[in-house]
């Protein structure tokens, strides 16, 4: 049964719609919000992060006081007697839609609180089982909002959550009360349809889903590197109803687009390639956007020979049938985990005097692949460039992997030199040496080996789920970054694989059938480029950075954050938020800080203290065209921090802040 709290409170919104659009600039086409709202995680629908809101700018930004709070309660961090339970990761970004700020919390609860005041209107709580085990803890990266432009009353706005154990729930935005025309009462059961699902945490929902004029979209997050996996595959369905409209098979069947990238008829038992980031939506277009996953296992691919599509690439459908518009594929055959993490950017650019509606996608590589919408041409050369091969029996490198030439890569992407290397200690200087020297290094897309090899940049380097944002005034594109090394082993695979034939290869490994142990299907070793925990790579670790991407140029990089032992440039994961006043907002650290840069140059105008780590993206919003401008953070702390960072807390908070009278 749902749990359902509410407050009674007049409507909030009745005026809302109407009065943005003096003063202010125009929402993206197809937005059901104002530009002064902020109806989606990214801002967006196409996630650019951004709020033409002014009155917060860089000469009063110091000035800003905490206006109201409010706790969730929502945090775990296991210890040792409770290891059977999943930590949580708070990396929602929450809405601001119809006088509402609307959040959402890692146990999937939504909550509406009055935008001004922080009081709370409702509670739903889909009560999921807090006692699993979840890959990667239970982690909830915000809800969407969808407004029936034809209807009015109960349930023609709504609030879509996607929860942890795959379930998609329509509430009604005034009331928290579910849309019983949705589904069966409000719910549509994810986990339908599902084909290899052995245990119903394999297939879970992280990522919010998105929606269209008539159709909500959806992912999933999977188990990976599971001899038996779910399927990944991307799902539309009637907006207004629940039904089921389309399914698009990512890893493709037989006489599919595609099939023959899956050499062998590898396909058949193919896994992965599934979309856990969040998807973007031009509804205008009525276009989807989706960003897929490395095809399982991560390391070793040897019973899935060829290029396989449509693993690591940017698929977009068409959200009214699921048909592919056009794709690309960022890596062939991956090797390295690189999956696409990043939610696709919708921009407007500006080239030889033509305006032009492109899509960027950030990648782990720290490569920034940018394209023109409707067609998939891109906007900057790509070229296929020869990489590093194989050596290992039964593996199938690919000879060649794509290169942007424009702009230039986020961070590093060379091989590793002494010169890389962090001169921390001559003793721990010459030991991260005499490891380098050790492993196959090579560059990007070294692959891994029974020797090891450096993957750098590493699975979590590059850009990952926080995403970019884009400021469409000034074209220019901030993305936060991390620059780490790790090192990879393939264990050495049986005699019988050294025949290297992919029919013994796929024997062994059994297709469709469990593998005989965990090592067949994940590198043995591995972590970070380290001794005894420390990085063998010198600071920064984690970089703020600006592209003009008019011109795919990079203006500038800046350390994020600095740690207690003062080495600038920390480990980050934590989304952004631009503004017209000339600001760039982000915390992602396990400190507990919110950091506010120069918009143009990168200086770090100024901190703010927060209660735990802030992990999620900031928003701010005006109520009315005269009222005053919020900035909301939504600080929860995050169990990996929590459990490797020292001083690193979790916690519940809701803070709002703005200007003093």
């Amino acid at each position: 049964m749902d749990r359902l709290r509410i407050r009674s409170r007049a409507p909030l919104g009745a005026f809302m719609l109407g009065a943005w659009l003096v003063g202010l600039a125009v929402p993206v086409l197809g937005d059901p919000a104002g530009p002064a709202d902020w109806p989606h995680p990214g801002g967006d629908a196409g996630g650019s992060r951004y709020s033409v809101l002014v009155d917060i700018n860089r000469e009063n930004i110091s000035q800003l006081e905490v206006a109201w709070t409010y706790r969730h309660g929502d945090f775990f961090l296991p210890d040792e007697g409770s290891r059977r339970r999943s930590g949580t990761a708070y990396e929602a970004t929450p809405l601001m839609v119809e006088g509402r700020l609307i959040l959402s919390t890692p146990y999937n609860r939504v909550i509406a609180l009055d935008a001004e005041t922080g009081e709370e209107l409702w509670i739903y709580d889909p009560l999921v089982d807090r006692e699993r085990r979840y890959t990667n803890g239970y982690v909830n990266r915000g809800v969407e909002y969808w407004r029936d432009p034809e209807a009015q009353g109960f349930c023609a706005s709504r609030i879509f959550v996607a929860t942890i154990d795959s379930r998609l729930i329509a509430l009604d935005v005034e009331t928290g009360r579910v849309c019983p025309g949705f589904g069966k009462g409000g719910t549509v059961d994810l986990h339908i349809g599902i084909e290899r699902l052995t245990e119903p945490e394999h297939h879970k929902m992280t990522s919010p889903p998105v929606t269209t004029r008539n159709a909500v979209v959806v992912g999933s997050s999977l188990a990976d590197n599971r001899p038996v996996q779910p399927s990944g595959d991307i799902r539309g369905y009637d907006v207004r109803t629940g039904r089921p409209l389309w399914r698009f098979h990512v890893i493709p069947r037989e006489g599919e687009f595609g099939v023959e990238t899956w050499e062998n008829e590898s396909w058949r038992h193919g896994v992965g390639a599934n979309a856990w980031a969040p998807l973007s939506a031009d509804p205008e277009r009525d276009l989807i956007f989706v960003p897929t996953s490395t095809a399982s296992p991560d390391f070793y691919g040897g019973r899935r020979w060829g290029d396989n599509l449509f693993a690591d690439s940017l698929v977009v459908l068409d959200a009214n049938t699921g048909e592919r518009v056009w794709h690309f594929q960022m890596i062939h055959h991956d090797l390295w985990d690189y999956d696409n993490g990043a939610q696709p950017l919708l921009v407007r650019l500006e080239r030889d005097g033509k305006t032009i509606d492109a899509v960027a996608q950030l990648t782990k590589t720290g490569f920034v692949f940018v394209f023109e919408r409707e067609t998939g041409e891109p906007i900057f050369a790509i070229e296929e460039r020869a990489v590093p091969q194989t050596d290992v029996p039964g593996e199938q490198t690919s000879p060649t992997q794509p290169f942007p030439v424009k702009p230039p890569a986020l961070g590093p992407v060379h091989a590793l030199t002494e010169a890389d290397l962090w001169d921390r200690s001559p003793e721990h200087r010459e030991r991260c040496r005499a490891r380098l020297g050790d492993l196959r290094n090579e560059g990007i897309y070294t692959p891994p080996s029974e020797r090891g090899s450096v993957l750098y940049p590493a699975t979590a380097g590059g850009a990952d789920w926080p995403g970019g944002a884009f400021d469409p005034e000034r074209g220019i594109l901030y993305v936060p970054t991390n620059n780490i090394a790790m090192e990879v082993y393939i264990p050495p695979l049986p005699e019988v694989v050294a025949e290297s034939t992919l029919q013994r290869v796929m024997q062994w490994l059994g297709v469709g059938e469990p593998a005989p142990t965990a090592s067949a299907i994940v590198p043995r070793g591995g972590g970070t480029l380290s001794i005894d925990g420390v990085s063998c790579i010198k600071p920064p670790w984690g970089s703020l950075v600006a592209v003009d991407l008019n011109r795919g140029e990079l203006l500038w990089q800046v350390p994020i954050g600095r740690d207690p032992g003062g080495v600038e440039g920390v480990f980050n994961f934590g989304s952004l938020l631009v503004t017209a006043g000339g600001l760039v907002f982000q915390g992602g650290t396990a400190l507990p800080e919110l950091r506010v840069h120069h918009s143009e140059t990168g200086e770090l105008l100024t901190t703010f203290d927060l209660p735990v780590g802030l992990h999620a993206g900031p928003i701010t919003y005006k109520l009315t065209p005269e009222g005053k401008q919020y900035l909301v953070v939504t600080p929860g702390g995050h169990y990996n921090f929590a459990r490797f960072q020292p001083g690193a807390k979790m916690g519940d908070w809701v803070i709002a802040y703005t200007l003093p009278d």
